[in-house]
């Protein structure tokens, strides 16, 4: 079930109307999208189907489900970016919807000893792509996942 006034609902629902542009990728229990902000190129999230909130309530074949799409998602992410590094982020701080953030991090990684989050908001916010930069990044991962 999905709720009202939850972002990462809000971004189910526009994946099943087909308006979502971020949308990648249908995997077994979760959405794959790419990160608004491309601060490190390939940055994606992976949402829940439903509304969830605590990953350890859940039953735990599906969490281990869950972290089969984090796998499969770094597997493309490395084919389509070749990153040296990936961070893997299941917070739940601000977004009280479980997902993970699958981070590549490159060799021209400014801070490769920082997590992104210590980068700031100037940061983080100022890699906004444009829509045809994001189209071939999700080409990228979609073929990728082949």
């Amino acid at each position: 079930m999905l709720r009202k006034n939850c972002f990462a609902c809000d971004r189910i629902h526009a994946i099943k109307r087909g308006t979502n542009p971020y949308f990648v990728k249908e995997l077994s229990e979760s959405y794959l999208v790419l990160q608004d902000q491309q601060s490190t190129r390939g940055w994606c999230v992976l949402l829940l189907k439903d509304h969830h909130e605590h990953l350890g309530n859940l039953p735990p074949r599906r969490a281990k489900r869950i972290f089969e799409d984090v796998l499969k998602t770094a597997e493309a992410i490395k084919k389509a970016f070749r990153p040296v590094r990936i961070n893997y982020e299941c917070l739940g701080n601000t977004l009280h919807h479980i997902h993970w953030h699958i981070i590549p991090r490159h060799r021209n990684d400014p801070t490769p000893l920082w997590p992104v989050w210590l980068w700031g908001k100037k940061k983080l916010a100022g890699k906004v792509v444009s829509p045809a930069l994001r189209r071939r990044l999700i080409i990228m991962l979609r073929r990728a996942f082949r």
